[in-house]
């Protein structure tokens, strides 16, 4: 394939899925020998279209990519799923239908990511209903729908295509807690009403846990929220995300291993889970962690007292210290952390994970730019870890005070 067109295809529907990522400039000499997709470093991903080529292209990130076992890279998976999807329309490209195929090519880079042969035209055809309910409402208002994949060839019954052509469909589950389920030939097999998991998946948002908790053994949870957001699970995780139209692929286990601070592991781990959950919930939130060598400091771009949980000169830090107790950000319930981190301002804790303000006004240098949030995640980075989470689910992670992130999902 034409050197051009590859990048163009990768930079508009590969480089979207694995946040934080980039094409280096120009190509690397390949022969007949090379893999299709290799990992040249933990952070580099060499691919091309064809053994013939010549050239291979370069995708990037800071980050590590994620690795199961020894050998096994996750996001290897998905340019191993693009390169396979650009392969099977690459002859259509030049025809009039192009447009056509490359609508549904981040679909096929989905399924070829999750599952088997047998079981991705299953996948594409649940996606694609989905799709269509994304663009209509029920009685005036956004569809929220759950669907499960059970990788078998099961009992015949009603097609899932054919109920979903009809509006009783968009309600017959929640997008929570309940959940249709049907085969690799898409025939509708059960609906199950799913109860409460203790504890809830880490890496899936709280509101989907009960979606995620069923996606486990090789099953796939498939869910339309009422923002129009696609989501997909697997391993109990949430794997795939389109979120404004643009399709997003999650690698958990390396972006907590980003978060190196607080020192207690169990709050690390809380903050990424409470860093999903504020995404999903489109709060919007600004969370740090103040290392031990900075214990005092942080009080300077936290100038009002009023802030301070310690001091509690606020109705605010009187109510919150209450609720709170003398628990750590890692002791509290889930749903509580998120409401926290929902409050204006930004809620900081210390490098064991006690909280020190909920909601706390801080001092911007002059001369920032990007927005609140975003300043506030970068001047708090200078004391140890400064998270951003914007109001259209965005994440991103900040240390020592540098302008780019450390880590970014989404």
């Amino acid at each position: 394939m034409e050197e051009n067109l590859l990048r163009e295809l990768a930079e508009r529907y590969l480089l979207p899925f694995i946040s934080g990522s980039e094409l280096l400039p120009g190509t690397i000499p390949s022969n007949k020998h090379d893999k299709l997709v290799g990992l040249f470093d933990p952070s580099t991903i060499h691919f091309k279209a064809d053994k013939a080529d010549q050239y291979r292209l370069a995708l990037r990130r800071s980050q590590h990519f994620d690795k199961v076992g020894s050998k096994r890279v996750i996001e290897k998976h998905v340019v191993d799923g693009f390169i396979s999807s650009i392969n099977d329309i690459r002859d259509g490209l030049s025809s009039p239908y192009t447009s056509d195929l490359l609508a549904s090519l981040q679909r096929r880079i989905v399924s070829k990511s999750i599952c088997d042969s047998s079981t991705q035209p299953a996948i594409v055809s649940g996606i694609e209903n989905l799709n269509s309910w994304s663009a209509k409402l029920y009685e005036g208002k956004p569809i929220s729908v759950s669907l499960g994949l059970i990788p078998e060839s099961l009992e015949h019954g009603p097609l899932l295509s054919e109920a979903y052509k009809q509006d009783f469909g968009s309600v017959l589950t929640n997008g929570y807690d309940t959940i249709l389920t049907f085969d690799i030939n898409g025939y509708i097999q059960t609906h199950e009403s799913l109860q409460a998991p203790t504890p809830a998946p880490s890496y899936a948002p709280y509101r989907q846990a009960q979606i995620a908790a069923w996606s486990k053994d090789g099953r796939i949870g498939l869910t339309l929220n009422r923002l129009g957001e696609i989501l997909i699970f697997k391993d109990q995780k949430l794997l795939f995300v389109r979120r404004s139209g643009i399709w997003h692929f999650l690698t958990h286990e390396p972006t907590l291993a980003q978060i190196k601070k607080p020192n207690n592991v169990a709050a690390r781990k809380a903050i990424y889970e409470s860093c999903l959950d504020a995404s999903f919930a489109r709060t919007g939130a600004c969370l740090g962690v103040i290392t031990s060598n900075y214990a005092t400091k942080w009080q300077k771009i936290v100038p009002s007292k009023s802030d301070h949980l310690s001091k509690q000169e606020s109705i605010k830090s009187q109510t919150i210290a209450k609720v709170i107790g003398n628990r750590p950000f890692q002791d509290l319930d889930r749903r509580l952390r998120q409401e926290l981190l929902a409050i204006d301002g930004a809620t900081i804790l210390d490098h064991d994970g006690k909280i020190l303000a909920v909601g706390a006004i801080l001092k911007i240098p002059g001369g920032s730019s990007g927005g609140g949030r975003l300043a506030a995640a970068q001047a708090l980075s200078d004391l140890g870890l400064g998270i951003k989470i914007s109001q259209d689910g965005g994440i991103q992670g900040f240390y020592g005070g540098t302008s780019d992130p450390q880590f970014s999902i989404m």
